[in-house]
């Protein structure tokens, strides 16, 4: 059944004209960045982060998600300048430009009010067209594809897992739905090491997301990860919230199995191409095409931008084509009593009022209620209903999972900004 399945997934990538591309690392670009001592192992490391994030995905197998012929226009709003918006920290105000750039290490920022364009800046050498690795933002496109899947009745929320992925027979994840998969309300241990983490360091590596050569003992890439989960904490299946990149790439392996494709496919020809991308996007992947679900996207960051658009219009595109089922974003805008629930019972709840559903979070602060994708090294893409805005943000922050930074990110900035774009009394 895997060989079957492996077959089905890659000659749909590299034979079909009007699917997504599969490839093998960029040997030319790792050679010159060895130069500077720059490796699939070293790349995420504080002295190298910021150089790598727009390259991620050639250190790796990946697929190349092409931009269609339809690119969606974003005309010129009311600007935004980013001098005159302050924005509050512990040693005083000061402007959002500097705060970004300086605190929070920001490469690129988009801000579309009213579907206009009222900011836009690109560093660290990139244009609008020039991808970034969106790190865990990638774990809301995988839900996407899901969603999709899910509105072609292919797939169903509330099926076991194991339905599709039979070697979860004996794993933590056995007794799991979809549902409980996409809403990290699984609650598995990770391996002795890791707990302080939100990720396996056994997983990175079957990935190969750091390099082939730690890829190596794991013949069948991350199909030979899962069924080393075995243990789950003490809670009942779905009742705990915890954030834990497995989740994500099981998610998209379901995907895979309920489609007989990879899931990439789905989002180049049912999502990007339908919002309009203006830039081909890269979606990292194992050398087995099971792409990274919880940190492949590379795209660019008005392309992002352009996605999280559909979350303030009930899923369609500026055409008027439903492109994300209606109820799965209305739900999203709305939760329920079990992720409400299980979001108390998880860590991040000290960050704010809210819920984690479907590889998404709602967070209430203050006056502001945002739907955003997350990224751990300053990836976001924010919407907010009461002022129709996305604010879309890449950078290339060194530390990962810090108090200090969720602050910056949800108390500090995303207000300032939203409270600037409200209307003048």
């Amino acid at each position: 059944m895997k060989k079957t399945i492996l077959v089905s997934i890659l000659a749909a990538s590299s034979l079909n004209a009007n699917a997504v591309t599969f490839k093998g690392p960029d040997l030319d670009y790792i050679a010159a960045a060895e130069t500077y001592g720059i490796t699939g192992e070293t790349w995420e490391i504080p002295e190298f982060i910021a150089s790598a994030m727009p390259h991620v995905y050639k250190f790796t197998h990946s697929y190349t998600l092409h931009k269609g012929d339809y690119v969606l226009k974003l005309p010129k709003g009311k600007p935004l300048d980013l001098a005159d918006v302050m924005v509050p920290d512990y040693d005083g105000e000061m402007s959002a430009k500097d705060f970004m750039l300086n605190r929070m290490q920001n490469h690129n920022a988009v801000i579309l009010k009213d579907g206009k364009l009222v900011h836009e800046h690109f560093g660290n050498g990139m244009t609008e067209f020039s991808p970034h690795l969106d790190m865990s933002v990638s774990k809301s496109f995988t839900a996407m594809a899901a969603a999709i899947a899910v509105g072609r009745g292919q797939l169903n929320w509330d099926d076991f897992a194991v339905k599709y992925v039979p070697e979860l027979q004996g794993s933590a994840f056995e007794n799991a739905t979809v549902q409980e998969v996409s809403d990290m309300r699984t609650a598995v241990v990770l391996a002795p090491g890791t707990k302080e983490k939100y990720w396996d360091v056994r997983l990175s590596n079957a990935q190969g997301y750091y390099g082939e050569e730690a890829a190596k003992p794991y013949p069948n890439g991350t199909l030979d990860f899962f069924p080393l989960i075995k243990e789950r904490q003490a809670y009942a299946m779905g009742e705990k919230y915890d954030y834990q990149d497995v989740n994500s790439e099981l998610l998209g392996l379901i995907v895979d199995r309920a489609t007989g494709q990879s899931f990439t496919n789905i989002l180049e020809q049912d999502l990007l191409q339908k919002v309009g991308v203006a830039a081909d996007a890269h979606f990292m992947s194992d050398k087995k095409g099971l792409a990274m679900g919880s940190t492949g996207m590379n795209m660019a960051t008005k392309d992002l931008a352009r996605v999280g658009l559909l979350f303030l219009n009930d899923g369609k595109n500026d055409k008027g084509e439903q492109v994300l089922p209606a109820v799965f974003v209305r739900n999203l805008w709305k939760g329920n009593k079990e992720v409400r629930s299980a979001w108390q019972k998880g860590k991040e709840s000290v960050l704010a009022s809210g819920y984690y559903k479907d590889q998404f979070r709602v967070l209430e602060i203050g006056k502001h209620r945002i739907l955003a994708m997350v990224g751990v090294n300053g990836q976001m893409c924010v919407m907010h209903k009461e002022t129709n805005s996305v604010i879309a943000l890449n950078g290339a922050y060194p530390m990962a999972e810090t108090p200090r930074f969720a602050a910056m990110q949800f108390h500090q900035l995303v207000p300032s900004i939203l409270d600037a774009l409200e209307p003048s009394q």
